[in-house]
């Protein structure tokens, strides 16, 4: 629950955590587990030729090493013992399978098209559309071909045209499957347009990159369709993206992002944001389903995007009850949890782990060794955003900075309270930080003090540090047989940036 102020400028949480989860879960009973998978199941949907994905660790028992997988999803597969043993296939799904009617079926054999229910049959199950949802006509709806080329000469214009085109699917949904009449449809349409067009898109132009640099370390070379499909996670990031700053927004009460005012801002939004941002988020899962729903990697998909979101949302939590600590608690070490759970796991591990999951990795120890080193640089890129929320310029930065306002735990703040204060400092910034308000005197004071107390110098000595730290993690990532270049392009992208 929300409620505003007399002063439009702030908004006050009434409830200080939300929740913009999915009511999905996934669940492995171990109770019922199934013979030994073997290393070549454990493949998954997409072999490899990299010995990464052949020694297959670690997946059988934190994955898919059961004889029923109930995957309780809006409108996904209901998946068995015939889910292991199927036929092992490319990225780009084109093979022909059989269906439980024995039909021959090709799965690119349309742009477009829709599964039929598959019901269980002499304890045996195929994989098609969940009958709990196949309703009304019409769903679910595959997207199975890219006729568009996927130029990787012009990544970022590649990359914004299917989000153009995952955007008119999840818009064009809208009349026919949910009823919704044209004045909710653009809505929808406006609010997507809004909120997840016009970023920098980082985070998921890196899940094209990572997948055709793990495509081309295997020894394979990247089709059209392994692209698209790669963007199409890529914007599945994006959209989680999207729906945490709008929520973010909202509860931090900010007046601009990426240049224009917040979303929740405009006049004829305020608290529809609530239920804008929600939408935005399970529209995670309708992007995944649409382009992966018949493929049998599909629960760890979901799986990964549920556990990073839960992880995110632990993020949330440690960030907004600041405003009911005290000035004691906003330690170093409260920062670096915050970090680490509200922005290094969704926006850096996130994207490579899709990847590395959709190109055949599925050694455990690959994960763990790329999830240490892309954590390490997330709590980075957040010291970055804390130190630009104070000396980077609203018209580089793209927003007003409102830390100081908003009594948050910043990597400046916990360095100037406890690490590098002074007994003068210390009293003005108990007196003021978390009160004052954005552009005025005392928080320019407070600015200030951060310099006196040199901050600067600090921030510095810092990323020097974490380039120097990054590089022992080279040895390790090529053991872990990943190519160096993912984290080495990653880092690039955000070391010593300015907004």
């Amino acid at each position: 629950s929300f409620w505003l102020d007399k002063s439009p400028k702030r908004l006050v949480p009434g409830v200080v955590h939300f929740s913009c989860m999915a009511a999905t879960f996934i669940a492995w009973p171990t109770a019922w587990a199934s013979p030994q998978v073997t290393p070549a199941q454990l493949r998954g949907t997409y072999p490899s030729s990299s010995s990464a994905a052949r020694r297959g660790s670690g997946a059988g028992t934190d994955g898919v090493g059961s004889t029923r997988l109930l995957l309780a999803s809006a409108g996904a597969a209901v998946l068995t013992k015939s889910f292991l043993s199927r036929h092992q296939r490319g990225v780009s799904g084109n093979e022909k399978h059989r269906s439980s009617s024995g039909r021959l079926v090709r799965n690119s054999a349309t742009k477009t098209r829709t599964a039929e229910a598959v019901v269980e049959t002499n304890g045996s199950t195929g994989l098609g559309a969940n009958p709990a949802t196949s309703w009304p006509k019409g769903k679910p709806a595959y997207t199975t071909e890219y006729p568009e080329e996927y130029d990787l000469s012009n990544p970022q214009a590649s990359f914004e045209k299917v989000g153009r085109m995952v955007l008119k699917e999840m818009v064009d949904e809208l009349p026919g499957l949910y009823e919704l009449p044209s004045k909710e449809v653009s809505w929808v349409e406006r609010s997507l347009e809004y909120n997840t067009q016009g970023g920098k898109m980082n985070r998921g132009l890196i899940v094209v990159e990572t997948g055709v640099a793990l495509m081309k370390h295997q020894g394979r070379e990247p089709s059209n369709a392994d692209l698209h499909r790669f963007a199409v996670l890529g914007w599945a990031v994006e959209y989680l993206q999207a729906c945490m700053l709008m929520a973010d927004d909202m509860m931090d009460g900010s007046v601009t992002r990426r240049g224009n005012p917040c979303w929740y801002r405009l006049p004829e939004v305020g608290l529809l944001n609530t239920n804008d941002f929600l939408m935005v988020e399970m529209y995670v899962y309708k992007i995944v389903k649409r382009h992966f729903g018949q493929e049998e990697i599909f629960p760890w998909l979901v799986d990964l995007l549920l556990e990073t979101t839960f992880q995110t949302e632990c993020g949330q939590l440690l960030d907004s009850i600041c405003a009911n600590c005290e000035l004691e608690e906003l330690t170093t070490e409260r920062w670096t949890l915050i970090v680490k759970y509200k922005t290094a796991f969704y926006s850096f591990y996130l994207p490579v782990a899709l990847a590395m999951l959709v190109t055949g990795v599925r050694d455990r120890t690959a994960f763990d060794t790329a999830r240490e080193a892309l954590l390490e640089m997330g709590i980075y890129f957040q010291a970055q955003d804390d130190y630009l929320d104070a000396f980077a310029s609203p018209e580089v930065l793209g927003k007003v900075g409102t830390d100081i306002q908003d009594k948050k735990c910043s990597w400046l703040f916990a360095h100037a309270y406890h690490e590098q204060s002074t007994p003068e400092a210390k009293a003005y910034l108990d007196k003021h930080y978390g009160v004052c308000e954005v552009g005025s005197e005392e928080e320019e004071r407070i600015k200030e003090i951060y310099k006196e107390l040199g901050l600067q110098e600090l921030f510095s000595g810092y990323e020097t540090e974490i380039q120097e730290k990054l590089q022992q993690f080279k040895a390790k990532v090529k053991d872990a047989d990943l190519p160096w270049s993912i984290f080495e392009r990653f880092f690039q992208l955000i070391h010593k940036r300015r907004k």
